[in-house]
């Protein structure tokens, strides 16, 4: 028997309300909750394409650094210091973050 969980899109911040619908076989599809306030069944293209985000196959599960296995401390510093470098050599505008929701 199939399940529908009620939820909410984590992309950019409005909060639309989803349907996921897990099957006997545990594959999972979304679709817009008509119910809800903010998005009444419609989804963008990124909370229509949920359903294809929820598996770990081919994600980033730890750091890495040129292609290896690092640790966190390692690839924080890391970080930390190409900001620092490329602020130091090109001003504080050359770094800007992407950020939503």
């Amino acid at each position: 028997m199939a399940a529908e969980v009620k939820t909410t899109c984590p992309y950019c911040g409005v909060g639309c309300g989803v349907l996921a619908t897990i099957d006997e076989a545990g594959a999972v599809s979304v679709k817009g909750d008509p119910e809800h306030p903010a998005n009444f069944g419609r989804l963008c293209s990124k909370g229509s394409a949920l359903a294809e985000t929820i598996d770990l196959d081919g994600r980033l599960l730890y750091p890495e650094i040129a292609g290896e296995r690092s640790d966190w401390d390692e690839a924080l510093d890391l970080v930390a210091r190409r900001f620092s470098e490329t602020i130091a050599e090109h001003g504080p505008d050359a770094v800007a973050f992407y950020v939503s929701g």
